[in-house]
């Protein structure tokens, strides 16, 4: 039996906490009472703090790493990948 990593665990929750704060915008769109609407959102920036402190501590251990943009022009060019 094969057992979980931290970076597993870890890239387990950070896919759950993206799909929970989906979910809670989705909700905020379709919410026509106001009190409701709110509760909504405060769940979704809720969900938002969770998946920035997860990404951090991933980020931090090299488990989740951001491609950089080297300078501007390779911003402007559109990707030739094929």
């Amino acid at each position: 039996m094969q057992q979980l990593t931290d970076k597993d665990i870890a890239g387990d929750v950070l896919t759950g906490v993206k799909y929970m704060a989906q979910g809670y915008m989705m909700a905020v769109m379709e919410a026509q009472d106001q009190n409701l609407r709110q509760t909504f959102k405060d769940f979704h920036d809720q969900y938002l703090n969770d998946q920035y402190r997860i990404f951090q501590v991933m980020n931090q251990h090299g488990w989740y790493k951001v491609p950089m943009i080297l300078d501007e022009a390779q911003a402007q060019a559109p990707a030739q990948r094929f």
